[in-house]
């Protein structure tokens, strides 16, 4: 209960306005009031978009909109309007360099140490960001030590937490998850337990380890979004394609894939991903996806929040690892096919007196003795 009094307080003291798209500057002063709605639901579009059936009844004029492509790009932030100021390990560095773009569900957003930016269905150099040789090295060592970004961002913004070849998506780990608003500076800090692999790890079937390392691409490769396996892309993936099943397109914000025959939903597809998101939100939970072989545990060991004066017009974020990693989980075989080999050998042996041996002399005597038998009746007849 107290909680829950601090919270309501404290959003009455720091949060008493609220942010809404303002179109006049495109559509005028004199625009239908349920077009701000509408621009709202398609640029931020959150799995509905129930004021695309205004539109579809003809209650707003939807001719003045244009593409929904140049709708999300007009009214979302590039990488130099969101970011500013950023730092690894106290030392200044170009952010819209270290945050390369990434396509997710949620639409364009902007990762460091990503390895999935590089989308499957391709694009420009400025959409996927410099090469990776490029990129400053961000490293966490006994010389470094921990690792520290801090950074600002100029408008709300959510910050997810995943390893280098996962993605954000709806259902991650809601202690990963950070809503940053305006004004506000945010502390995370971090605590990582890594995996390693051994090499024979990598000769079992995907079956029997019940994992995928980052290359082992799904066989489906027509849907493959994504450059690098991980459980997070194929939950991406896995809804791109319940989206599909129930209205043939995907929604605007998606990313698209290779061979681009995955078809971008128009208003009436918006309206259908509308009347089934019920369907689709239950069919995306129970998508086949396997964990990833290399996926690191992340815990958020600490997090604090306050706000800065009304004079500050930002939000500042530092987060930082506790401490180097002094934990790891080690993936090994525990039976080979020796392993299994030997134990049947050693079965046979306790219960039938049988070794390899005696298995090998008892079949050169079958070998050898029936057809020495075979002669000597022919010669006696």
């Amino acid at each position: 209960m107290y909680g829950s009094i601090r919270n309501l307080v404290s959003n009455y003291l720091y949060n008493p306005l609220t942010f809404y798209i303002d179109s006049a500057h495109d559509f005028g002063a004199d625009r239908n009031p349920l077009l701000d709605s509408l621009v709202m639901d398609i640029a931020f579009y959150g799995g509905t978009c129930y004021t695309c059936e205004e539109c579809l009844s003809g209650a707003i004029n939807c001719s003045v909109l244009g593409s929904l492509g140049d709708l999300v790009r007009r009214y979302r932030a590039s990488c130099e309007e969101l970011l500013t100021d950023c730092h690894w390990q106290h030392q200044p560095i170009d952010c819209c360099q270290l945050f390369r773009p990434l396509d997710t569900e949620f639409g364009r957003c902007y990762g460091v140490n990503v390895r999935n930016s590089m989308i499957g269905g391709g694009g420009t150099t400025e959409q996927q960001g410099p090469p990776p040789s490029m990129l400053p090295p961000l490293i966490s060592n006994r010389q470094t030590g921990p690792g520290r970004l801090e950074f600002r961002v100029l408008e709300d913004v959510q910050l997810y937490l995943h390893d280098e070849y996962g993605v954000p998506h709806a259902y991650i780990d809601r202690t990963l998850r950070e809503t940053i608003l305006w004004g506000m500076r945010k502390e995370v800090v971090v605590r990582v337990i890594e995996i390693e692999n051994r090499d024979a790890v990598a000769e079992l079937s995907v079956e029997r380890r019940n994992c995928r390392f980052p290359w082992e691409l799904a066989p489906d490769r027509a849907a493959q979004l994504y450059s690098y396996y991980s459980f997070s892309a194929c939950a991406v993936e896995c809804f791109a394609r319940t989206q599909r099943y129930y209205c043939n397109c995907t929604h605007h914000l998606m990313p698209r894939d290779a061979t681009g025959m995955a078809g971008e939903c128009s208003l009436d597809g918006l309206a259908c991903l509308t009347k089934h998101s019920v369907e689709i939100a239950q069919e995306r939970k129970r998508c086949p996806c396997l964990a990833s072989c290399v996926e690191p545990e992340f815990f958020v060991i600490h997090k604090s929040e306050e706000y800065f004066p009304e004079d500050e017009q930002e939000a500042r974020v530092t987060v930082r690892l506790l401490s180097l990693p002094y934990e790891r989980f080690v993936r090994n075989i525990a039976k080979t096919e020796m392993d299994l080999f030997i134990a049947l050998g050693g079965f046979m042996g306790l219960f039938f007196g049988a070794s390899l041996l005696t298995a090998t002399d008892f079949l050169l005597n079958l070998w050898w003795v029936r057809p020495r038998r075979f002669q000597v009746r022919h010669g006696a007849a």
